[in-house]
């Protein structure tokens, strides 16, 4: 039955093609037309095909039928359609491959809960848009003494880009538009290749300070707390790090100055040395030759093992610098963030004109052992912070004099998320998003924090006691919350009591207690 067929087809096909006309020929839609009509022939050849199969297996037919007449000589200008055919055909799958081969290289748009991002079709890549949005508003109680201002502030106002090139290689750009001097916070490459060490260069929050680390609309208050502001804020300089994971378990990669995911994790940094609570300008330059040397160790020691005690971590940074005629930056309040050590406040000479102010000149190194542990919807983080440095100015009868400053602070705070969400040490992610008519309320989050700073004494052989304090103890209670994965709102009390910074220096009496209700709304992605 199959040479019947090969016979009976190759007839068709060949008596169909020589009733083509030259007219016909340069006419596409007839041809289009005359292989459709063949197409339905060939159908129906397979049909009556398997007809006679049917037959032939049931003995009806006795005897083979008579083979079809020979099939004609194919012309010239059948030939010749044909190969245009082939060669439409041809140029056809060409331009299909064509179209495939620039779909496929095509980058991929996302949109969705984890920001706006850009990413080559071959993932090695990417570009993410992202921003920040921090409104404030500060209203101070009882402020006899006019030492505060109540006001609206824009705290932030930031679009940054970040991302990866050629897989590896991670880089990160954050201009500050609401910044007055520090408009460029952070602008870095991290060559992140294998988990275990990774090179950081550029500007970047150094690894001291715990609270510091964490993201700037991560925080579970407005402001940080005391031990923060020993600490440099940026600075500029080349960082090595890594992570290690538990032994059976694999590290995972995270770029920039902090990971809080892995278990065991390090860097140890060479920067300019910005000082307390410092942050260099984006053209602004070391005046010294000496730098400072950074090294941070962090662990969770109990990953992998019980819920429990998964989210405890634990660690100890510290620097080592030598700074040269360095100014010192003023220290504040946290969330009222009101001067209570000016170290412009110098004694004044004879005449009633101020010495100048002191500076920064000798042997610096800061000691900060700190932990949190993130156990469901609780959270609760400590700190202690030792800063010491020497320090160059002027006593009260004008004599130049050195003096070792070593100032202390320490924090601990407590969170607990009402709504049942897990709290980390990141942001909170409500597991439904604020929607009134649908009677979804969006995360709600409660806080509670006591800070305190000590400030050496010997600080006042060459400031005026009478206008800074030596001590201030700050406790505050918070309520976050937080609308969506993007928006949240803030409100915050906070009470500071003073020791010194007031009175006469023959005198000296405490500063006024400061007390502050502070709101803040906040957008990012």
């Amino acid at each position: 039955m199959s040479t019947f067929r090969r016979t009976a087809i190759a007839s068709v096909i060949n008596l169909a093609l020589l009733g083509i006309t030259d007219a016909q020929a340069a006419d596409t839609e007839t041809l289009e037309k005359r292989i459709r009509e063949l197409e339905h022939r060939l159908e129906k050849m397979d049909q009556l095909e398997a007809r006679l199969e049917k037959l032939d297996q049931s003995g009806a037919l006795s005897t083979k039928p008579a083979a079809l007449p020979a099939a004609t000589a194919v012309s010239p200008e059948v030939v010749k359609l044909t190969r245009k055919v082939n060669t439409l055909e041809r140029k056809l799958e060409v331009q299909d491959e064509v179209t495939t081969g620039a779909l496929q290289k095509l980058p991929v748009f996302d949109v969705g809960e984890n920001g706006f991002r850009i990413t080559s079709s071959d993932k090695k890549h990417q570009v993410r848009i992202r921003g920040a949005v921090q409104a404030d508003g500060h209203y101070f109680l009882e402020d006899d003494h006019n030492l505060n201002v109540t006001s609206f502030d824009l705290k932030q106002a930031r679009v940054w880009l970040e991302g990866y090139v050629f897989k590896d290689i991670y880089y990160k750009i954050m201009p500050d538009f609401a910044a007055s001097g520090n408009i460029l916070p952070d602008a870095y490459i991290d060559y992140a290749y294998d988990p275990a060490v990774s090179l950081l260069v550029g500007k970047f929050k150094p690894s001291i300070s715990l609270e510091r680390l964490q993201g700037d609309s991560d925080g579970t208050f407005l402001e940080r707390a005391f031990p923060t502001y020993l600490a440099s804020n940026r600075d500029v300089g080349i960082q090595v790090h890594g992570a290690f994971a538990k032994p059976g378990y694999s590290a995972e990669k995270i770029p920039g100055p902090i990971d809080a995911k892995n278990f065991l994790t390090y860097q140890l940094a060479v920067d300019n040395g910005s000082g307390d609570d410092g942050s260099p300008n984006n053209s602004g330059s070391a005046t010294y030759d000496s730098k400072e040397f950074v090294g941070r160790v962090f662990a969770h020691p109990f990953q992998h093992t019980t819920p429990l005690l998964e989210g405890l971590g634990i660690g100890l940074a510290g620097s080592v610098g030598d700074p040269s005629k360095q100014a010192l930056k003023n220290q504040a309040t946290p969330i009222g963030r009101t001067t209570y050590l000016n170290y412009a406040n110098t004694y004044k000479t004879a005449a009633g004109v101020a010495q100048a102010a002191p500076t920064a000149d000798g042997d610096r190194h800061r000691i900060y052992p700190q932990t949190y542990w993130y156990s469901g919807p609780f959270g609760v983080m400590g700190e202690y912070a030792v800063s010491t440095q020497q320090l160059s100015g002027r006593n009260q009868t004008g004599k130049a004099i050195n003096i070792q400053q070593e100032n202390k602070a320490w924090q601990v705070f407590a969170s607990y998320v009402l709504t049942g969400e897990d709290n980390t040490f990141g942001s909170v992610k409500p597991i439904q998003n604020f929607s009134p008519l649908d009677g979804k309320w969006g995360a709600w989050q409660i806080a509670a924090r006591w800070s305190e700073m000590s400030i050496d004494k010997s600080t006042f052989q060459i400031i005026d006691p009478s206008q800074a304090a030596n001590h201030a103890t700050a406790w505050a209670l918070g309520v976050n919350w937080y609308l969506n994965a993007y928006a949240l709102i803030r409100a915050d009390y906070e009470q500071v009591s003073f020791n010194g910074g007031a009175g006469t220096i023959k005198n000296v009496a405490d500063r006024p207690t400061e007390q502050v209700f502070a709101t803040r709304f906040q957008l990012s992605f």
